[in-house]
């Protein structure tokens, strides 16, 4: 050792560490965008990509979406209304799967007639109108001599144009077809020739993208299918095979117009897992009928808003924003029972009867036939996931790192601070972090693996709140004083 004299100051590792803390409620939304209206496709959320968007005008710029928009057909302009309109919540991010050069259709010399310089189309939606003729006239312009509102499906003529005077006209054109996206699609996958990912399976691509963990996930329009229902759950069960989410469903109305079939129809496709919440039927708002599942993400992240961006609390029995409730055959009226009897089967709803339209269900699709609170109530399946997550990015830094017994204090120390100050606060009714010798061998800790377990004692929603209310004579003696 070389010779030194004065001060030398050298730095540890502080011994507590911080605990990264993560949104519960942010939503990723699987399903069709109008990006053909859009005229800047460079920007636009197409097949393939996640959209990040903190707005509605955002939305609007990556999606083509408006607020007059048909929500059967669009599911991602649906989800951006509730998200952003309805319940004011942020980032929400989009998986587009409508593909304009592939889901479409083509109309040739269809004939229109024109009605005070309109003509109105068979089809809105339209991708690009090829030719527009009249008697006589065949080399009319797009611009100069009529416009398109693609929108609406409609050719406006020029007051000055060549079409000016016509009173039908010829026209040739493709539009949008939304239908024509499968289930599969939904599902998506990786293409073995080009490596590109496709629906749900771009879930994984998020985080790495976007430094965001998905909380929730949804599929409108999709996911009233079984299989894409299912594949969510499992997505969200190991989102990057580390991260936990919860994905909302509904179940479909078609056929389904008595609430009595439903859990029947649960169960035949078997829709049990844990991280599903499932939703029927649908509802309406300001004339437009939505799906439930968009507006129980809008509620989930307003609850956790409420609640300090912590996910203990359920959107049980708080207001949706909704005017009614509508399957097949026209509106629905659940009286208590009925909707109990949903729940019971694992399966949520709304009900108007205290204090308006309220989502009404606490218990995830694997109830009842899984038992543990930890899985079939959503807000213990919720927390425990959003705890797992933070873990998971607060302790990252430490992976490769000498498992030296500074370190075990370290995480049992700085876990251990978080879970008091959760109790602190009502998070959670209490909890501890331990690090035992019974959990951890001597191979697994000469191998590299070691184990940390974690209690954690959640509040459950008091879903059951019972009077007993008994006569007492004694008081008559009250009579007489």
């Amino acid at each position: 050792m070389s010779f030194y004299h004065g001060i030398k100051t050298v730095q540890q590792p502080t011994s507590l560490v911080p605990t990264r803390r993560v949104s519960a409620a942010i939503s990723v939304v699987v399903g069709c965008a109008p990006i053909h209206r859009l005229n800047h496709p460079g920007t636009a959320a197409n097949v393939g990509t996640v959209a990040l968007c903190y707005n509605y005008p955002e939305a609007v710029a990556a999606l083509g979406c408006t607020t007059e928009d048909d929500f059967t057909r669009w599911g991602l302009s649906e989800a951006a209304y509730a998200g952003f309109i309805q319940y004011g919540i942020a980032p929400m991010l989009f998986i587009n799967l409508f593909d304009p050069d592939k889901h479409k259709a083509a109309i040739l010399d269809e004939s229109v007639a024109v009605n005070a310089g309109v003509a109105r189309l068979n089809q809105s939606e339209v991708i690009a109108v090829e030719s527009v003729t009249a008697e006589s006239v065949e080399d009319a312009k797009e611009g100069i001599d009529y416009t398109v509102d693609a929108m609406r499906g409609q050719i406006l003529l020029a007051s000055n144009g060549k079409l000016a005077k016509a009173l039908t006209l010829t026209v040739s054109y493709s539009y949008a077809k939304p239908e024509l996206v499968t289930a599969s699609d939904a599902i998506g996958g990786v293409d073995s020739q080009t490596g590109a990912v496709t629906g749900l399976q771009l879930l994984d691509q998020v985080f790495p993208q976007y430094r965001l963990v998905p909380g929730l996930i949804l599929a409108p329009g999709f996911s009233d299918d079984p299989s894409v229902a299912a594949i969510m759950a499992l997505k969200a069960s190991a989102l990057n095979g580390v991260f936990r989410a919860v994905a909302l469903a509904d179940l479909p109305i078609d056929g389904l117009t008595d609430y009595r079939q439903v859990p029947e129809y649960k169960n035949k496709n078997n829709l049990q897992q844990e991280d599903l919440y499932l939703c029927w039927p649908r509802v309406v708002f300001n004339g437009k009928v939505m799906r439930m599942a968009t507006q129980v993400a809008g509620l989930i992240a307003k609850t956790d808003a409420d609640n300090d961006d912590v996910p203990y609390v359920s959107p049980s029995n708080k207001l949706l924003q909704m005017q009614g409730l509508t399957a097949e055959q026209g509106d629905i009226w659940l009286t208590l029972d009925q909707a109990n009897y949903l729940n019971a089967n694992g399966i949520a709803t709304a009900l108007n009867f205290v204090g308006g339209w309220k989502l009404w269900g606490n218990r995830t699709a694997c109830f009842p036939d899984v038992t543990d609170i930890k899985d079939n109530f959503l807000t213990n399946r919720r927390l425990f996931g959003w705890y797992g997550n933070n873990l998971t990015l607060t302790w990252w830094q430490k992976v490769d790192g000498a498992m030296t017994r500074r370190l075990v204090q370290t995480i049992v120390n700085s876990e251990q601070i978080t879970i008091n100050t959760m109790t602190a606060n009502g998070y959670i009714l209490g909890g501890r972090i331990e690090f035992n010798a019974d959990e951890n061998s001597l191979t697994d800790l000469m191998d590299g693996l070691s184990i940390f377990h974690v209690y954690l004692g959640t509040a459950s929603p008091a879903e059951q709140i019972h009077f007993k209310l008994e006569y007492d004579p004694d008081y008559l003696s009250t009579l007489f004083n």
